[in-house]
């Protein structure tokens, strides 16, 4: 088997709900987990085997959703051309969301979950550029198309998805060549940052019985967590103003790729 198409990102910009559609589709084997994030590391040659492992059944199409291919350069660098290796004809789907907004989403999601300590948001955003280099979508997504060409790559928005799931989904059936399907937009899991069942990365894989029921007593004391961040935190003029203008080029460049005004990411 071969693995034929890749949610490739952007980190919190719909990915978990697309991946849920498509998981639906009879046609399809989505991996388990979601986001094996496979090709991330550059010793993925010696696991092919524990990476097919994760596809349970026969398909007619196999396909995972790792965000952290397009998190460049802070995962191997050489993912394009590895990815380009292992399947010359994978097909890529990219999913954008305001630039803005896809930073402040994806602090609430590092900070609930442990990766992220900083407090204001504004001062992790300026001391960490990982936040804005993912939303740098031009030049995450320029060297996969160089690589395989930009018919294998489906560009999407994620105010589209929200606004019109069904219009989105079938183009994405279209693009990978498979029958449309109606999908319930009750179904898509959204993953919200403030869902407080979210907990430190370090209880991820309870392993024991002990372990399992201690995860769930973790859960309910979380509801109480007067740490948790539960609603959107606000960012600075300066700070709006630092990220804008590290990603209006990028911002330039998917605009002439899909033919899409994006004029409003640029005032926030």
């Amino acid at each position: 088997m071969k693995v034929n198409f890749l949610i490739i990102g952007a980190a919190k910009s719909a990915t978990t709900s697309l991946s849920n559609a498509l998981t639906m589709h009879p046609e399809v084997c989505f991996s388990n987990p979601k986001e094996p994030q496979f090709f991330s590391k550059n010793d993925w040659r010696a696991h092919l085997t524990s990476y097919h492992s994760q596809f349970a059944k026969k398909a007619k199409l196999y396909g995972e959703g790792s965000t952290n291919y397009t998190k460049y350069p802070s995962f191997n660098t050489n993912i394009h051309d590895d990815i380009y290796e292992y399947n010359p004809d994978m097909k890529l789907i990219y999913i954008m969301r305001h630039p803005i907004e896809r930073i402040i989403s994806h602090y609430i999601h590092s900070y609930n979950r442990g990766y992220e300590t900083s407090k204001p948001i504004d001062d992790a955003i300026m001391s960490n550029p990982h936040y804005i280099n993912i939303s740098r979508y031009a030049m995450q997504i320029t060297p996969y198309i160089e690589r395989f060409g930009r018919d294998k790559i489906l560009l999407l928005f994620f105010d589209d998805f929200i606004s019109k799931p069904q219009e989105v989904l079938d183009r994405t059936f279209k693009f990978l060549n498979v029958n449309s399907i109606t999908v319930d937009k009750n179904d898509l899991d959204s993953n919200k940052s403030f869902n407080r069942s979210v907990l430190h990365y370090k209880y991820d894989h309870p392993k024991t019985l002990s372990e399992k029921l201690k995860k769930v007593g973790l859960i309910i004391k979380n509801y109480f967590n007067s740490d948790f961040i539960s609603s959107k935190p606000q960012i600075s003029e300066a700070t709006k103003a630092h990220i804008i203008n590290s990603v209006k080029a990028d911002i330039s460049v998917i605009e002439t790729l899909t033919k899409r005004d994006l004029s409003h990411w640029l005032d926030y």
